[in-house]
């Protein structure tokens, strides 16, 4: 697989998908990667683990990708540190937090806040900003952004909103910004052995014991790297002729059609 950009740059990359997406970008020989999230802490840690395995530039910076102001003085600092413009983007950040279950009809309105400004509004104004900060630099650039299958499924919710909005912001620009030298594709997982299935405590729990997973055909959590080996895909040569597209990716579970 001939993966395009060769100087990525992961957001949501200390842990989970993101951090499985360096790992398999540095496999398939981009040797440039740049994580970054809100913890200092994990990223020196998945920085320190990447480094120990690959023969690659690792570099990394903390970033709230809900702080839009401080996006493109992010961006500039990550091309000063890399020596070259990122053009390859991951967008892997997202969090979740439903009044401790699903259905937060009645969550309180920072909980609100915090999911919508993280998972719709910051990822959004991300695109934006990357995307036109590549235009004005007269560089192609290819974005992957990590949704949820929670878009497709009657789950409520602020976190269902937020992914179901920004698979629909996906959809909405990619032939606006691929006519311009940005591609722009999506994945929506299912349920993903990452740390936020800590937020389902208990029931993965027995998953991971070989108890009955009935949410998909496999019968299992999807792996982390499996999720990353399709954003390398969308990175690669192999999907030129998508953009504007998102991958369901759930292991055949039961979704909405679109």
């Amino acid at each position: 697989m001939n993966i395009r950009p060769q100087n990525v740059l992961i957001v949501g990359g200390s842990e989970g998908i993101g951090f499985s997406t360096a790992e398999e970008l540095l496999k398939n020989g981009v040797r440039n990667i740049y994580i970054a999230s809100r913890s200092m802490a994990k990223l020196e840690r998945a920085a320190e683990k990447l480094r120990q395995q690959y023969a690659a530039n690792i570099f990394f910076g903390s970033f709230d990708i809900s702080n839009c102001s401080a996006h493109l003085s992010f961006l500039d600092s990550v091309k000063k540190e890399m020596g070259a413009i990122p053009d390859g983007l991951v967008i892997s950040a997202g969090v979740h937090k439903d009044s401790g279950h699903w259905r937060g009809f009645n969550m309180s309105e920072a909980d609100w806040d915090l999911v919508i400004n993280t998972n719709l509004k910051g990822v959004f104004f991300l695109i934006r900003n990357y995307s036109n900060w590549m235009i004005r630099a007269k560089a192609r650039g290819n974005i992957c952004v990590v949704s949820s299958q929670a878009a497709r499924r009657d789950l409520l919710g602020a976190y269902q909103i937020s992914k179901n909005a920004i698979s629909g912001v996906i959809h909405a620009y990619g032939k606006h910004l691929f006519e311009r030298g940005i591609t722009l594709n999506g994945i929506e997982p299912g349920l993903v052995d990452t740390p936020m299935m800590s937020y389902f405590k208990g029931f993965t729990d027995g998953i991971r014991e070989g108890k009955s997973f009935p949410d998909n055909s496999m019968h299992r959590l999807i792996r982390p790297e499996e999720i990353a080996g399709l954003i390398c895909f969308l990175m690669s040569d192999a999907s030129d002729v998508l953009s504007g597209t998102v991958l369901l990716a759930n292991g055949g579970a039961k979704s909405i059609p679109r």
